[in-house]
């Protein structure tokens, strides 16, 4: 059997073109670009949500709660040995009132649940932890000028949650700083780039 990686995000794993709300085409988003990178002895599953959290609620938005759906999309999905999880940036929405710290817990909480649930199916898949690229929206409605600083100090908040929960870990700000006309989601070089370099880790792992 081919090894499965399970990328559990938002719409950035969706792939979501900015401006236009339209979708990137299978071989331009990250998932794509990493099954491509890795070759035919992988298979990559997309779970990419527009709105995705971590663990919060949205009225605006609803059944975005990434926690509430990690259940049935792993068990839907074993046997896995990797799961990318890459979310964080709905979470810095104005309405939320949350800072980088309480993302964080969060996603340790997401962490601990997605790692709980592979235990007990007696997987011994790797979670990869991604801090999503910072934002800096200048228009949108539901973010504000907090929301670029809260983003930008994730990178930080996730790192110490990769090393005491024993993930591999990347920051994506370290690969690419690129995002499209509503500077919230990836241009096509940004998700080459983050797919190339998530592709490199799993390599390393192997």
């Amino acid at each position: 059997m081919k090894k499965r990686i399970l990328c559990y995000g938002d719409s950035n794993t969706w792939g979501y073109k900015p401006v236009t709300g339209e979708r990137y085409d299978e071989d331009e988003r990250f998932t794509g670009v990493l099954a491509r990178e890795l070759g035919e002895d992988y298979r990559v599953v997309e779970e990419g949500l527009v709105g995705r959290t971590t663990v919060f609620s949205d009225r605006m938005e609803p059944e975005r709660c990434g926690i509430e759906h990690l259940l049935p999309f792993i068990l839907s999905q074993l046997p896995l040995d990797y799961m990318v999880i890459m979310l964080g940036t709905n979470d810095t929405k104005t309405h939320f009132h949350v800072n980088a710290k309480e993302i964080g817990y969060g996603m340790e909480e997401l962490i601990i649940k997605a790692q709980h649930i592979l235990r007990i199916r007696g997987s011994k898949a790797k979670i990869l932890l991604v801090a999503p690229v910072p934002i800096c929206p200048e228009d949108d409605p539901m973010f504000g000028p907090e929301s670029a600083e809260k983003s930008e100090e994730l990178g930080g908040v996730y790192r110490e949650l990769a090393r005491t929960w024993d993930c591999l870990y990347l920051d994506a700000k370290t690969v690419t700083r690129e995002v499209g006309g509503d500077k919230i989601h990836l241009t096509a070089n940004a998700h080459s780039a983050l797919g190339r370099a998530i592709a490199a880790i799993i390599k390393e792992n192997e």
